[in-house]
């Protein structure tokens, strides 16, 4: 079994970092292309009881930011590459499960790298981590990576 393309989602934690090793290696080992991704989540919507106008301008100031801070974490992750490997970026904007599994339909990815936990902390215990619904959503396989452990890890 060969890829052709492997997505790696990344929420930019250590366990994203974690995932983008081994999507790395998995490309270099295949030749493959890497779609290094990053879904920026919904905002919120403006709350009735504050001023709507004075609280779009802000999200959408704060929103902008984030955005373009998110491009520069890709560029920079891209790079890691170092030209062993093509990698695409692409920044995507809204739930990261149902945006992810549409982009591996979309670009036909044979293979999907995703890291075991993420940023979401105790959001992901109540509701499900990404991780969890993209192995059930998504067109293709799921390959989700674990740090490895530490030398010093009681786990050795």
């Amino acid at each position: 079994m060969g890829f052709d393309l492997i997505i790696a989602a990344t929420d930019f934690s250590p366990g994203a970092g974690a995932a983008l090793g081994q999507a790395l290696t998995l490309a270099r080992r295949h030749g493959a292309r890497l779609l290094l991704t990053h879904v920026l989540p919904p905002m919120l919507p403006p709350s009735p009881l504050l001023d709507e106008v004075a609280l779009t301008q802000t999200t959408l100031a704060l929103r902008e930011g984030l955005r373009d801070s998110s491009a520069r974490e890709l560029a920079a992750l891209a790079a890691k590459a170092d030209g062993e490997v093509e990698v695409e970026t692409r920044l995507i904007e809204g739930d990261p499960a149902r945006e992810l599994a549409a982009l591996a339909k979309e670009t036909g990815a044979d293979l999907m790298v995703v890291g075991h936990t993420g940023v979401s902390g105790l959001a992901e215990t109540v509701f499900g981590s990404v991780a969890q619904k993209l192995v059930r959503r998504a067109p293709c396989s799921v390959l989700v990576a674990r740090p490895l452990p530490s030398p010093n890890s009681p786990d050795m």
